[in-house]
Parts: structure tokens; sequence; C-alpha cells
């Protein structure tokens, strides 16, 4: 008798297992084609990092619904001097660039951005200082 159970036992979880087979790649092809319109629809790009004196930034940047968008991440490593770390940002509207804002600190911020339907481009640079005598480093572009 417990050979009967053990075998009919058997047979229903193959049963459940080979329908668990047979659902799944439907659910990973609909996931998939999900997931790929939305990446149509929304693209970013990994976190980049640059150091510029005592600062340290990183960012990544992307596009979703028509408008970049902009996280960043910045540290000042020496607390004990007078500079700070800055972060500058920069959009572009038809062909022309435009200050957008100025970012500091003396220990870490972490921002996320995004700009309006308008903007073009955007560009960031990082730098150090205090009292308006700055080390920048070079742009960044998207």
């Amino acid at each position: 008798m417990h050979t009967i159970g053990k075998l009919l036992a058997g047979t229903v979880l193959a049963g459940i297992a080979a329908t668990g087979v047979a659902i799944a790649p439907a659910a990973t092809a609909s996931a998939t084609t999900a997931s790929t319109s939305a990446s149509a629809a929304q693209y970013g790009s990994s976190w980049d990092r640059f150091e510029r004196g005592d600062g340290r930034f990183d960012y990544r940047w992307g596009k979703s619904g028509g408008r970049y968008w902009l996280d960043f991440r910045m540290w000042d490593r020496d607390h004990n001097d007078r500079d700070y770390s800055f972060f500058d940002v920069y959009y572009k509207n038809d062909g022309k660039w435009f200050f957008y804002k100025r970012y500091n600190t003396k220990s870490f911020l972490s921002k996320h951005i995004v700009f309006g339907k308008h903007v073009d481009d955007f560009r960031v640079r990082g730098g150090y200082g205090h009292n308006g005598s700055f080390g920048w480093g070079g742009w960044h572009h998207n």
C-alpha cells in the first residue's frame, strides 16, 4: 500500500512540476515584453566617477518621458581644511548653455534632478575651493 501511495504522490508532483515548467516560459515572455517596452521609453547610464582635489563625484543620467534626469553624489574627503567640494550643472536649450545650479558640501551630498522638456543636453563639472577661488575639473557630458 505504501508503494502505491508514494507512486501516486510522485505522479502528482511530477504533473505539477511539468505544468509549472510549461507556464513559466509564457510568464517570462510577457515579462520580457513588458521590460523591453519600458526600456524603450526610459534609459540610463551606469554610475561614472571622477575626482577633483578633495572631492569625489559620482553621477548617472537617463531620459524618461522626454526628460533628462541626473543623479549625483559628492564627497568632500578632507573635512579639516577650508575648502568645499562643488558640483556645477549646466543645461543646453536651443544651442545655448545655461547655468542650472551649483551644489557644495563639506561632507556628503546626494541629489536627483529632473530637467524640463526644453532641455536638449546637460553637462557637469566638479571642483573644490573657498571664497570664490576654485579649482575646476573638466566637463562631463551625458
